[in-house]
C-alpha cells in the first residue's frame, strides 16, 4: 500500500541514485540563473537519493515518471506546495521513508520547483505554501508563505484547526433565510432517516441483500451480492442514476456503506456524509478536524471503509480516534483517542469491523518510529478498549525469539491495511498483517544466513486467527517468514469451501503482493495449497507443505526481483462468486516482462480444479476492486477510466461506461424501494492506481477529481 512511496499521487518514487552531485547541481545552477545555496543543496540531495529512479535530469525512468516538464506540471499545477513538501518529507526516500531532515526536504522541494521554471529567489524556503504549484511556477505566488494546516470544512467553507466539529443535518438550517415552504420541503427530504433501524448482530451475520453493511458486504469477505435485478440480459441498459462530488485533494480508496436506503460515504479530510441512496440528497454531514500538529503525509490520510453496528456508524480517524456517530443524525455518541499519534506515528486508514458488539480495528503506517502496529477491540456501547494484540511480537511475548534480539523500539511494521474477516461458526477473526520495516532483513537485523526461525519476524506477512471476545491467538500462518522485499500479505481473507484431497474444507484464501493464491484451513491454519500465476520470482514453494525458499536479501548478479514494492496485486480486493466457484482477482505482470504488451490478467481461480478457468489479458491495468452478483456479473474498472460489467462465465464485456478519473476504489450494489443500484467512487487514484496509469501512459489523465457514481436500470 504505502510501499512504493510515490511522490505526489504516483508521479514517482525516490530511491538512492547514482548521478553525480556536479551534474545535477550544474543543471540547477543553469536553470535558476544565479541559483541559491538551498537549491544547490537540494540538487545534491536529489543526486544522492532520487536520481536513479527519476533520472539525473528529472526526466523519469522505467520505474517512475518525470519530475519536470508537461507531465509533472499538468498533474501538479492545481495542487499546493504544502502537499508536495509533505509528501517529500514523509515518504522519501523509498529505503527509509521520513528520514530526510526538514532542511533536506525543503531543499529538494526548492530544487524541483526551480527545475520546473519557478523564478529564482534570494531567500530560502522555510515552509510549504498553500499556494498551487502552478502559481508558484508562474511567479504569481510566494512558495515561502506559511501553510494553513487542516482541510476546508465541506459545509461551512472554514479550515479545520482544532476547532469544534461540524455537524449538519439538513432540517437544521436556521439562519440561512429559508421560508416556511422551503423548511417543509427540507423536512420531507430528510424523511428517509426516519426509517433507519438499528443493525443487530443477526443482521451483520446474515445481511439483507438490499444493504451493504461492511467493507466486502459479508463477514466472509466475498465481495458478492445476491441481487439479480441487474443481470447479464439487461446490464447493457445501465444509466447514471445520480452522482455526488467528493473532496479531490487526497486519495480516494473508499467503500460506501448502505443501510435502510441511506448511503454513508467518507470524504477526504475526515468528513462523513449520509446521502439518500435513491437520489444523492445530502441528509447530514460530520467533520472531524485533524490537529494542526498532525504531520503525516496525504498518503496516510486515506480510508478503506467505515462500519455499522446498532444505531452507530463507526469512524476511525487518521489521528487515531474512533468515533461512533448516530446513524440518523451524525451526532457523536462517543469518541475515544486510542493512541498518541505524535509519539507512535500510527494511523487508522484501513477500516473497522463490528463483531459480537465489539469494534475491531487495526493500526497501520507503523514505520519508521518507535512503535509497531496492533489490532484491538472496543466496546460498541462506549468505546472502552477490551483487548489489544500486537502484530509485532514484543519482548516476553510468544514470537519474541523470531526477532533475532532486535530491540523492541526497532521492531517496526506489521500494519493492518484492511478490515479483518470473521467466521461465525468458528468464532474466529482472520487478520491480515503486512510487512516489517525496514524492508531489508539485513537493515532491520533479522537476516539469518544459517536458517532457522530466529529471523522470521512474527507476525509479519501472516494470517492471525483471533478469538474476537478475548483477543487470544488461536493460530497463525506466516506466508513469508523474514520478508526482505516488502511483499505485504495484508489483503482480503476470503472464507470459502474448497475440495482438498477428497474432503470439503473451509479455507481462508488470500494472495499477497507476489500474486500467489494460497489457502489454509480456517479452523487450524494448516496450509492446503497454493497457485502461482507466474508474476513473481521472489520465492519457490513446496506444493505439499507450502514451505518457501526465498531469494537472498542481496540479489545475485544479474537477477532482478519481481514484483516491485507495488506488487503483482495490492489492496484492491478480489471477489468470490459461489455460483461459478471462482475467486476473481487482478494480477499484473509488468515486472517480469512475460506479459509483453498485455501484462494485466483478470483471472478466475476455480476452487475445485485449482486452475485459472478464466484468464483475461489486457494492455490496460485493472484499477478497482472486484464485485460479483447473482445476476451473473463481474464488475471491474481500469486505468483508462472505463468501468465495465463482464459475464462472470467467460469474461465477455456486457456493458462499459467512462468516468471522469481513474477508479481506485471498491464497487458495491444495493437496493432501495425495489430498485437495484451499482455504486463506485472514481478519482485521485493514489499510489496503486497511479502505477496502473503509468503502465498505459498513452491514456492521459484529466485534472484530478473525485466523484461517487451511482447507476440504475431505466
Amino acid at each position: 500500500m504505502r510501499t512504493l512511496a510515490a511522490l505526489i499521487c504516483g508521479v514517482g518514487f525516490l530511491i538512492y541514485g547514482t548521478a553525480t552531485m556536479g551534474q545535477v547541481a550544474a543543471a540547477a545552477q543553469a536553470t535558476s540563473g544565479a541559483g541559491t545555496a538551498q537549491t544547490e543543496h537540494g540538487a545534491a540531495v536529489y543526486s544522492a537519493k532520487c536520481a536513479t529512479c527519476h533520472g539525473e535530469n528529472l526526466q523519469g525512468s522505467f520505474n517512475a515518471q518525470a519530475l519536470s516538464g508537461n507531465t509533472f506540471q499538468s498533474q501538479w499545477q492545481s495542487r499546493t506546495v504544502a502537499e508536495l513538501f509533505g509528501t517529500i518529507s514523509e515518504t522519501m526516500p523509498l529505503t527509509s521513508p521520513g528520514s530526510l531532515s526538514r532542511e533536506d526536504a525543503l531543499a529538494v522541494l526548492a530544487f524541483i520547483l526551480q527545475r520546473n521554471g519557478a523564478p529564482g529567489r534570494p531567500q530560502a524556503l522555510t515552509a510549504g505554501s498553500p499556494a498551487p504549484v502552478g502559481e508558484v511556477l508562474s511567479g504569481q505566488a510566494n512558495p515561502s508563505a506559511p501553510a494553513v494546516m487542516g482541510v476546508p470544512d465541506q459545509i461551512g467553507g472554514r479550515y479545520g484547526n482544532n476547532g469544534p466539529r461540524e455537524i449538519l443535518n439538513i432540517t437544521d438550517r436556521s439562519g440561512i433565510g429559508l421560508d416556511a415552504a422551503a423548511q417543509m420541503h427540507l423536512k420531507q427530504l430528510s424523511s428517509p432517516l426516519d426509517g433507519v433501524t438499528p443493525v443487530t448482530d443477526a443482521m451483520l451475520r446474515d445481511p439483507s441483500p438490499a444493504d451493504w453493511l461492511m467493507w466486502r458486504r459479508t463477514y466472509n469477505a466475498w465481495g458478492y451480492s445476491p441481487l439479480n435485478q441487474i443481470n447479464r440480459d439487461n446490464v447493457k441498459n445501465l444509466k447514471v442514476a445520480w452522482t455526488w462530488g467528493l473532496n479531490s485533494t487526497g486519495f480516494t480508496e473508499f467503500t460506501p456503506l448502505v443501510h435502510d436506503g441511506i448511503l454513508y460515504v467518507w470524504n477526504f479530510g475526515e468528513t462523513v456524509q449520509a446521502l439518500d441512496a435513491r437520489n444523492g440528497n445530502l441528509l447530514w454531514s460530520f467533520h472531524h478536524d485533524i490537529p494542526a500538529s498532525y504531520h503525516r503525509d496525504v498518503f496516510y490520510r486515506t480510508k478503506r471503509a467505515l462500519a455499522i453496528g446498532g444505531d452507530k456508524l463507526i469512524f476511525p480517524t487518521t489521528d487515531m480516534h474512533i468515533i461512533a456517530l448516530d446513524t440518523k443524525t451524525g451526532k457523536v455518541v462517543w469518541d475515544v483517542a486510542t493512541d498518541d499519534y505524535i509519539k507512535s506515528h500510527r494511523v487508522y486508514n484501513g477500516g473497522p469491523l463490528v463483531v459480537n458488539n465489539k469494534v475491531i480495528m487495526g493500526a497501520s503506517g507503523c514505520a519508521p518510529g518507535g512503535s509497531s502496529c496492533f489490532v484491538a477491540a472496543y466496546s460498541l456501547d462506549n468505546g472502552k478498549e477490551l483487548w489489544r494484540f500486537n502484530t509485532i511480537a514484543q519482548p516476553g511475548e510468544p514470537g519474541d525469539e523470531t526477532w533475532n534480539n532486535v530491540p523492541a523500539n526497532k521492531r517496526w511494521g506489521g500494519s493492518i491495511w484492511i478490515p479483518p474477516s470473521y467466521d461465525r461458526d468458528l468464532n474466529l477473526l482472520y487478520v491480515g498483517v503486512g510487512s516489517p520495516f525496514p524492508w531489508s532483513s539485513i537493515d532491520r537485523g533479522t537476516y539469518n544466513p544459517d536458517g532457522g526461525t530466529h529471523g522470521d519476524s512474527l507476525y509479519v506477512e501472516s494470517t492471525l486467527a483471533l478469538n474476537p471476545d478475548t483477543g487470544k491467538l488461536v493460530w497463525y500462518y506466516q506466508y513469508l517468514p523474514n520478508d526482505t522485499y516488502d511483499q505485504d500479505y495484508a489483503f482480503e481473507r476470503i472464507i470459502a469451501p474448497v475440495e482438498w484431497q477428497g474432503q470439503q474444507r473451509k479455507a481462508v484464501l488470500t494472495a499477497g503482493k507476489p500474486g500467489v493464491i494460497e489457502a489454509v484451513d480456517a479452523a487450524t491454519g494448516q496450509w492446503l495449497f497454493g497457485r502461482d500465476p507466474g508474476a513473481q520470482n521472489i520465492f519457490t514453494f513446496d506444493p505439499k507443505t507450502g514451505a518457501k525458499t526465498l531469494l537472498p536479501p542481496v540479489l545475485p548478479q544479474g537477477v532482478r526481483r519481481c514484483p516491485s514494492n507495488n506488487g503483482a496485486r495490492n489492496y484492491l480486493a478480489g471477489s468470490y462468486d459461489p455460483n461459478t466457484n471462482r475467486y476473481y482477482l487482478s494480477i499484473n505482470d509488468v515486472c517480469t516482462g512475460k506479459g509483453g504488451d498485455s501484462p494485466d490478467r483478470m483471472v478466475g481461480f476455480d476452487l475445485k480444479s485449482k486452475e485459472f478457468t478464466m484468464d483475461i489479458k489486457s494492455h490496460v491495468m485493472q484499477s478497482s476492486a472486484k464485485l460479483t452478483t447473482a445476476g451473473g456479473l463481474l464488475f471491474s474498472a481500469s486505468a483508462d477510466r472505463y468501468f465495465r460489467a463482464f459475464d462472470d462465465r467467460d469474461g465477455k464485456v456486457l456493458w462499459e461506461t467512462r468516468v471522469q478519473d481513474v477508479p481506485n476504489a471498491f464497487p458495491i450494489t444495493y437496493m432501495v424501494d425495489g430498485k437495484q443500484y451499482i455504486a463506485m467512487i472514481a478519482g485521485n487514484p493514489g499510489l496503486i492506481g497511479s502505477s496502473a496509469v503509468r503502465a498505459s501512459a498513452e491514456y492521459m489523465r484529466p485534472e484530478p477529481t473525485s466523484v461517487l457514481w451511482v447507476w440504475q436500470l431505466p
